[in-house]
């Protein structure tokens, strides 16, 4: 009995840590907290930055302009609040229909953290923003394209 108890102890304790590795999974299934600490960041970001960063790297796709509209990617005005992939006259992926999410500054920076992980099989070509700081001045960013633009995290 003490020969089956061991490999099988040992198989356990493997199966737990894989699990332990594998996150949290797709945002269609998960509702991201937001850290205290990236709240901070946002809440510190330099919106100069922000904008250089969207300039260089997202207006390829986006158009965050009031009076612009959907390119490649979908009209990111007001985008702050809005139900994923239900901004009118954008096509989006199946994949991202099935997020059903509002965007808020937790689904942002988990999008924007790596967005093949956070919606497999989505069409927008862009792996993420691994740096936490340059991630937080994007969203501040974002954050200011809109109407009414939410409060601070």
């Amino acid at each position: 009995m003490r020969t089956l108890a061991t490999p099988l102890a040992g198989l356990a304790l493997a199966v737990l840590a894989a699990c332990a590795h594998a996150g949290p999974g797709p945002l269609k299934d998960f509702d991201p907290p937001l850290d205290p600490a990236f709240a901070a960041l946002i809440r510190n970001a330099d919106l100069e930055a922000g904008s250089a960063y969207f300039e260089r790297k997202c207006s390829q796709c986006h158009d965050g302009q009031k009076d612009g509209g959907n390119f490649k990617g979908p009209h990111l005005w007001n985008v702050m609040g809005r139900v994923a992939a239900t901004h009118e006259g954008f096509r989006y992926s199946e994949a991202m229909k099935q997020v059903k999410h509002r965007w808020t500054y937790a689904t942002l920076d988990y999008y924007l953290k790596d967005t093949e992980a956070a919606v497999p099989g989505r069409d927008m070509n862009f792996v993420g923003i691994e740096d936490d700081a340059t991630r937080a001045n994007v969203i501040a960013y974002i954050r200011n394209l809109s109407d009414t633009p939410p409060a601070l995290p």
